[in-house]
């Protein structure tokens, strides 16, 4: 009873690694500082700039870890989004994400970063909840507002964003979908 009223401060911790976990934090930083040219970066990694620049004037920190997993969360749900071809692909998505221990996140966090999904979504939780200097502008734009209550809801709309926002050469040939819960 008494381990359930103590903070977990290892989650704080790993909070605070993003380099440890994701290696694309030290590349959007020398992206931001014009070393590394988009041109260098794979497809995926281009994915990944382009949702840490929303996330950043989102109001996330690019020095939480949560921050990158949350990343992984959108560029998953963009890849899907992209693939889906039936109005199935679409509710099976929106269960998948409400769901903490779907398998769309043990994929993103047991396969790909080797965490539990408990520490995935506590950080990715501290990380929504430490928001600052929120671009609100962007956020009307994206649809994101004070009834989304979740980073799991504000993670569809903003694949949908980005995915709509594409050049396009680089759109799927899906129609604007408008995602409802």
């Amino acid at each position: 009873m008494q381990n359930d009223l103590e903070t977990d401060t290892g989650i704080y911790l790993v909070n605070t690694l993003p380099l440890s976990y994701d290696e694309m934090a030290s590349k959007y930083k020398d992206y931001k500082k014009k070393m590394m040219p988009i041109e260098k970066l794979s497809q995926r990694e281009k994915k990944e700039v382009e949702t840490l620049k929303i996330l950043e004037e989102l109001g996330y920190s690019l020095e939480e870890t949560g921050t990158y997993f949350y990343k992984d969360v959108i560029v998953q749900a963009i890849e899907q989004l992209q693939e889906a071809t039936s109005e199935e692909n679409y509710r099976e998505l929106i269960i998948a994400i409400n769901n903490n221990y779907s398998q769309f996140y043990f994929d993103i966090a047991r396969n790909g970063y080797d965490v539990g999904l408990k520490t995935f979504h506590s950080c990715i939780n501290i990380s929504y909840q430490n928001r600052t200097r929120i671009n609100k502008e962007l956020q009307r734009e994206i649809g994101l507002d004070e009834y989304n209550t979740n980073y799991k809801q504000e993670a569809l709309l903003i694949a949908n964003h980005i995915i709509e926002n594409q050049p396009r050469k680089e759109k799927s040939v899906m129609k604007k979908k408008v995602i409802s819960y």
